[in-house]
């Protein structure tokens, strides 16, 4: 037991060669926290500076806007920041054959690499902290404030792939926005006691007057179900379609009870909404199981394409059992079921793809600050096979490394909300990738003892000779 203990104890820092990798690593890392930071911060000021010029803020105001939003900014330069930190501090002890004299004395590598990865641990700890207690509030204000300083009358907080359950009794879902246009939209009635209103339109615009909000609508649909009596269904269609919704104190109500986006949610807010949308989506299903078995008495399961085909061979079987008449109202009938199972399927996808946005940003919250640990286990042998300790290619390998994983992140996020992979896989795959590529790299600095000579890479862009001149020579 003690000699585990002592070996825990060893490969954490308490020899001093770890505590000597320790302050390696602290100056590299705030160091190049506070380079990243200022460039990014930089960019958003470039960025913002249109939008709050001639305003008549007060200085108090812009620091306070660019203060908010120095927590995002600060969230993507620390990883990026560990990963420089890692190929400076062990590429200069290796350049310095330091590394050398450790292993020489009967340090292992993996027990060098020991205080690097405690401080990714630490690092990470530090961050899985920051992602879900602090970062949501910073993100929250820094909207609110936004909204306050670029609007000059309010408006609805409408974001595209979210709903928004700002109005009372409605709840609306907007896939795309372009400006002040509104593509893909669906307004759902969801505390109607008697009807149920749904209406889908391709685009529109939503403007504010006092208390009311105004809807104008382009080529949709709407349908209209009696909860009462399920057999009384109504669909219109239209080309152009205005709803006034009447709102009481609604930018009082806006401001004191905005809504949060998945990035101003701490990550129980977030599974609390996972619960609340699977609820209401399978609320959806459950209504459309008793449709298909009210009119068809089976239970099809909710596939549009089986649907069709279940309803394609019913009306068939009508046509031949029943009478002309009472064939074409049962036909009627079924026609109508296929219109309002497609339209409750729609309203389910919408639920079921807020359910994958939020789930994709809960796996992100912890794959993030994760990936610190994994850019010490990257960045740790690369700097001892190239041993390099200076600032300009640890700077560069980290940008590149650093991109590509940032590439993997986006793309993936962008296939789960397009619920095309799972949210697990989309935001753990560039980490899975990333270990596996530092395993094979701490490998290669433990048994092949080989360092990577940089200036060959180089090579390659300089011009070959023709064979004509090297005959002249």
């Amino acid at each position: 037991m003690k000699r585990v203990t002592r070996k825990i104890f060893s490969y954490c820092g308490v020899w001093i060669g770890a505590r000597y990798i320790y302050r390696e690593l602290l100056f590299p890392f705030f160091f190049s926290i506070s380079v990243v930071t200022f460039v990014l911060l930089t960019n958003f000021l470039f960025k913002s500076v249109d939008r709050l010029l001639g305003k008549g803020l007060q200085f108090s105001v812009i620091f306070e806007f660019l203060y908010l939003n120095l927590a995002w900014i600060v969230a993507m330069s620390i990883p990026m920041a560990v990963l420089v930190a890692a190929l400076m501090a062990y590429g200069r002890l290796a350049e310095d054959n330091e590394i050398t004299a450790m292993r020489a004395s009967g340090i292992s590598f993996i027990t060098i690499l020991g205080p690097g990865i405690v401080f990714g641990l630490l690092v990470t700890v530090s961050m899985i902290y920051f992602h879900n207690n602090i970062l949501p509030e910073f993100n929250h204000k820094a909207r609110l404030l936004a909204s306050d300083i670029y609007r000059k009358r309010p408006g609805l907080n409408i974001e595209p792939g979210y709903f928004m359950d700002d109005i009372p009794d409605y709840s609306i879902y907007v896939k795309e926005r372009q400006g002040d246009r509104l593509r893909k939209l669906t307004i759902y009635n969801k505390d109607s006691q008697s009807v149920q209103t749904t209406i889908y339109a391709d685009s529109g615009f939503v403007q504010v007057d006092g208390n009311t909000v105004l809807f104008t609508l382009f080529s949709g649909e709407i349908h209209e179900l009696d909860l009462e009596n399920m057999e009384d269904y109504r669909r219109t269609d239209f080309q152009k379609h205005r709803i006034a919704i009447p709102v009481d104190n609604l930018m009082l109500e806006r401001r004191e009870s905005s809504r949060r986006g998945n990035r101003e949610m701490t990550i129980a807010m977030m599974r609390e909404n996972v619960e609340k949308y699977t609820g209401e989506r399978d609320k959806v299903y459950e209504k459309i199981a008793n449709l298909i078995k009210s009119e068809l008495d089976s239970s099809v399961t909710p596939d549009m394409a089986e649907l069709k085909k279940a309803i394609d061979l019913k009306q068939q079987e009508n046509n031949r059992i029943l009478s002309a008449i009472a064939a074409k109202n049962s036909n009627k009938r079924l026609n109508s079921l296929l219109s309002r199972v497609n339209g409750e399927m729609r309203l389910a996808l919408s639920y079921q793809k807020q359910i994958s946005q939020y789930e994709v940003e809960i796996h992100k919250k912890y794959s993030i600050p994760v990936a610190c640990v994994i850019f010490i286990l990257i960045g740790a042998p690369m700097g001892v096979i190239t041993k390099r300790g200076g600032i300009a290619l640890p700077a560069l390998m980290s940008l590149s490394i650093f991109l590509l994983y940032y590439v993997f992140l986006v793309g993936g996020e962008e296939l789960a909300d397009m619920m095309i992979i799972p949210p697990f896989w989309a935001m753990w795959t560039p980490n899975i990738l990333l270990f596996i590529t530092g395993l094979y790299l701490i490998y290669f600095a433990t048994w092949e003892h080989k360092s990577l000579n940089i200036s060959k890479l180089f090579r390659i862009f300089k011009r070959k000779k023709p064979k004509k001149e090297l005959l002249e020579h």
